[in-house]
């Protein structure tokens, strides 16, 4: 490996795009992942053009292309009889970099391919990390296994390992996630399989209802529909995953709209994890740096999870190329707390603004009268106004 040289705690999204994003500038990077496998836990997500941007910008917009779908917009639509709140097209004119929607594995398996491509990206797969030293020369990681564990140095850590990130934990945040009190059930469906769908542009279509709400948007080309139901939980379960009953999501859905449930019905599985949240984490603590889920971790209420990894990915990896190219190795320190300033308004906003959209979804009768009829208020343009600040984003680079 040719210096400088990064570690990377986590082959997600947003780890990947941090290795992309740094062997694009030449700084080297080894990419540690203690999954056995790369293969992607989840099933849609939505690229919205403030982190699509981050990634046309790595020449990855043909492959985004061939496998994702293009947006049209949003429809918000009420439970019961599904009848339209409020729909928002999508601006070409404002957003020229398309609100593109995709399978999680499908992301992944981008980013993958592309970084398996660079010549200064290493992977270690199947270990992880399990303690870190850091002093003026670098940091020295230790990772699990094999008697003892192999040691690995670098000019810096950056874990973007997750919700339950071991990295946050060594840099001296070990406050568990707090669970929500709700849950959500994911499933892709064949489009073959959805004939009452058949005709509609491509797009999100959002129903709220009391303590619940689904949303569902064709990826895969269109060849799949991604169908995400949330609902109250008793309880939470630790884990990515479960397998979920079918007989149970069926009495949830009992009074939703017809096309909803019989969007559902033709589900060939559900999976359901808990939801958790987490405030905000310091984001740099000298050559530790923390990015995506490990740092702020989204409730899917914004659909900006995804989005904020790869935005946080850019903005770290331009900031480290030009210290190091000014500093050199001593550098770090300074790129990575230049990082955390220029990022932590706008996760807090995200992460708040958020957990705002999760009360308004779920908001019961009468509230919710009050809420569809601010959104009819708002109409198209008030839509896309309310969410500028959000998709207007670029990196000040």
């Amino acid at each position: 490996m040719t210096a400088p040289h990064l570690l990377i705690a986590g082959a997600g999204i947003g780890g990947l795009t941090a290795a992309l994003s740094l062997a694009r500038r030449g700084i080297a990077s080894t990419v540690i992942e203690k999954r056995t496998g790369f293969g992607e836990t989840g099933a849609g997500l939505q690229i919205t053009p403030n982190s699509g941007r981050v990634l046309d910008a790595l020449d990855l917009a043909l492959p985004l292309k061939r496998v994702g779908v293009s947006s049209h917009g949003l429809t918000v639509r009420r439970w019961r009889d599904g009848g339209s709140i409020v729909e928002m097209p999508a601006d070409a004119a404002r957003q020229p970099t398309p609100f593109r929607l995709l399978s999680r594995i499908d992301l992944h398996t981008i980013l993958l391919d592309a970084t398996r491509a660079m010549p200064n990206i290493r992977f270690i797969v199947g270990r992880g990390v399990e303690d870190v030293r850091q002093d003026e020369a670098g940091v020295t990681v230790a990772l699990t296994g094999q008697n003892g564990g192999e040691r690995l140095q670098g000019l810096g850590l950056i874990g973007a390992d997750g919700l339950w990130s071991r990295v946050r934990s060594l840099a001296g945040d070990e406050a568990a996630p707090a669970f929500t009190g709700y849950e959500a059930w994911r499933t892709m469906i064949p489009t073959a399989s959805a004939p009452h769908l058949a005709g509609e542009k491509p797009g999100v279509t959002l129903h709220l209802g009391p303590r619940r709400h689904a949303v569902h948007y064709p990826v895969s080309s269109g060849r799949q529909i991604n169908l995400v139901v949330l609902r109250q939980a008793q309880e939470a379960r630790e884990g990515w995953s479960r397998e979920g009953r079918r007989v149970a999501l069926r009495e949830h859905l009992a009074e939703a709209a017809p096309a909803l449930r019989q969007l559902a019905d033709a589900a060939p599985g559900w999976q359901v994890w808990s939801l958790f949240d987490r405030k905000p984490a310091a984001m740099a603590k000298g050559r530790i740096a923390l990015l995506g889920d490990a740092a702020h971790p989204v409730l899917p209420f914004l659909a900006q999870g995804a989005s904020l990894a790869i935005e946080d990915a850019g903005v770290l990896a331009r900031l480290l190329a030009e210290h190091l190219a000014q500093e050199g190795a001593a550098g770090v320190p300074a790129a990575l707390a230049a990082y955390a300033a220029a990022r932590a308004r706008r996760v807090a906003r995200v992460q708040e603004t958020s957990r705002e959209n999760g009360r308004t979804f779920h908001l019961g009768w009468p509230w919710s009268i009050g809420r569809d009829l601010v959104l009819k208020r708002l109409g198209p343009d008030g839509m896309s106004n309310r969410y500028g600040w959000l998709y207007d984003w670029r990196d000040a680079a």
